[in-house]
C-alpha cells in the first residue's frame, strides 16, 4: 500500500514575479501539492497573486519525485506535503 506521501504529488513552479510593474523581477520557487488533472498554472498564479505579486512569468513547471536533500527546498517540500504552499524567494544581486 502506498504511503500518503506517495499519493500526494509535490509540484515545483519556478517564476519571475513582480510586486509592482516598475520594479525588477524576483525569482521564486513555489512548491505545492496537487492531483493529476489539476490546472497547475491557475493554481500557481492564484497563490502568487495571494502573496501580493502583480505579475508573474512562469519559467518552469514540474514535479518533485523525491525528497530534496538541501535547504531551503527540503523545508518547502515538507510544508507542501502538509497541505500548504511554500514560497522561496531568491534575492537579486
Amino acid at each position: 500500500m502506498a504511503s500518503s506521501d506517495e499519493q500526494q504529488q509535490v509540484h515545483l513552479v519556478i517564476a519571475d514575479v513582480w510586486k509592482n510593474k516598475d520594479g525588477g523581477p524576483t525569482l521564486v520557487h513555489l512548491l505545492f501539492t496537487g492531483r493529476e488533472g489539476d490546472d497547475l498554472i491557475s493554481i500557481a498564479l492564484n497563490i502568487l497573486a495571494g502573496q501580493g505579486y502583480e505579475e508573474a512569468e512562469l519559467l518552469e513547471i514540474g514535479s518533485l519525485t523525491e525528497e530534496p536533500e538541501e535547504e531551503p527546498h527540503l523545508s518547502a517540500w515538507k510544508t507542501a506535503l502538509g497541505g500548504e504552499a511554500a514560497l522561496i524567494e531568491f534575492e537579486g544581486e
